[in-house]
């Protein structure tokens, strides 16, 4: 048992999580914390579950959306967390604290306690189960795998179920229209024709009735989301630049969340796939063959990292010569222009959203603040601090 607690401990400094450890019959063993993450005097015994139980929760939250995870092994229960799976800024910080209470004093505490909450992504939850099932049980699969599959086959027989009963001759037909419609939007968006794309669409019927999904603004929300998503996932695949699609997906789907109102869904949908094909339109008018379209999507996947010829060269298998010449040729910039060019773009964005000069030098990945500050001025004109209290905030200049 000795070992036991020595592995709880190692687990805890290098997760940095507090754990706590608890018996069969709820009561702590032992509790593993740092001055890194606060926590609060939750009793955990409602979420806990026997040891030899096969259905626990793993997952469980706290009072402000905070996640605990369980673990068990033996007659033993581990509490792993507090932990958050995304990011909080203030106001969410602020709108939860608000909830419970009104004190200054005890809201200044709980303010402390979620700032110094961990991040962990959601997707990394399975690993560390498959870290611990490993250290504990020495088993490598996740404790929840095989109940993974076994609900696949429950779920393959309830969709089975579910055709047969609801079977209509509409819902089929429904279905292959759905089909069809979509891949006629697609292929529309695709030629990034807006004047195609508004005829064709007025000579095909909108009448599409997505799944319900919870209440009716909710399910077209995300038949919405789905639209976003192939029409990114498609112009990602035709090689436009990978950052600026997640921008404008990601854009979209952020005004969808703060919609109320059922017009106001097909509103933003329609205006994404005017958007969309746009953009589509812009892309293909360049004419940029598939090579220099991949490098155009390397260099915007790496603008916060010191990109050079010689690594894009390596990358894609051609010589710096090739590249330069392929690149200039299309694009009618030298690679390091074109670099330059996007990485002041990306300046502009970032001192718009606050960061300050030489925060900005520094996200970006430049030798130092005399470099960009050079490079900056030579582009815009004018200063990054200049152009950040500037009262012009639209950009007429179009980067590829």
């Amino acid at each position: 048992m000795n070992n036991f607690y020595k592995i709880i401990k190692s687990i805890h400094v290098i997760s940095k999580l507090p754990i706590h450890v608890f018996d069969k019959k709820f009561l702590l063993k032992n509790l593993y914390v740092s001055n890194q993450v606060y926590i609060l005097p939750y009793d955990f015994k409602k979420h806990l579950t026997q040891p030899n139980s096969k259905k626990s929760p793993y997952l469980f939250s706290g009072i402000f959306d905070e996640v605990f995870l369980q673990f068990c092994f033996k007659d033993i229960i581990l509490i792993l967390g507090p932990f958050i799976t995304n990011h909080l800024d203030e106001n969410n910080i602020l709108k939860k604290i608000r909830t419970i209470t009104r004190d200054e004093n005890y809201e200044n505490h709980l303010s402390r306690y979620l700032h110094h909450l961990p991040v962990f992504p959601l997707g990394d939850i399975r690993d560390i189960l498959i870290l611990l099932n490993f250290i504990f049980n020495g088993d490598d699969e996740c404790p929840y795998s095989k109940e993974l599959h076994q609900q696949v086959s429950l779920n393959e027989i309830k969709i089975k179920n579910n055709t047969i009963n609801n079977y209509t001759n509409r819902i089929f037909n429904a279905e292959n229209y759905l089909y069809y419609y979509e891949a006629q939007l697609l292929d529309l968006v695709r030629k990034g024709d807006l004047k195609s794309l508004k005829e064709n669409l007025a000579k095909t019927s909108n009448s599409i009735i997505p799944n319900v999904s919870g209440d009716f603004i909710r399910t077209e929300k995300n038949y919405t989301i789905i639209i976003l998503e192939k029409l990114s996932s498609q112009s990602i695949q035709l090689g436009h630049d990978i950052t600026n699609i997640y921008r404008l997906r990601d854009f979209y789907i952020k005004q969808l969340e703060n919609i109320t109102e059922l017009m106001d869904v097909l509103y933003v949908r329609d205006t994404a796939i005017i958007h969309f094909t746009k953009i589509m339109h812009d892309f293909l008018s360049g004419s940029c063959s598939s090579f220099v379209k991949s490098v155009i999507q390397f260099i915007g996947l790496n603008l916060y990292s010191s990109i050079k010829i010689s690594d894009i060269a390596n990358k894609f298998f051609v010589s710096e010569s090739t590249l330069r010449s392929k690149f200039k040729k299309e694009i009618g910039l030298s690679v390091i222009e074109y670099i330059n060019k996007r990485k002041i773009n990306e300046a502009k964005l970032l001192l718009r959203s606050g960061l300050s000069p030489l925060e900005v030098s520094g996200t970006l990945d430049y030798y130092d603040y005399s470099h960009f500050y050079k490079t900056f001025k030579k582009f815009t004109g004018v200063s990054p601090k200049d152009y950040q209290f500037s009262t012009n905030l639209l950009d007429k200049e179009k980067i590829i």
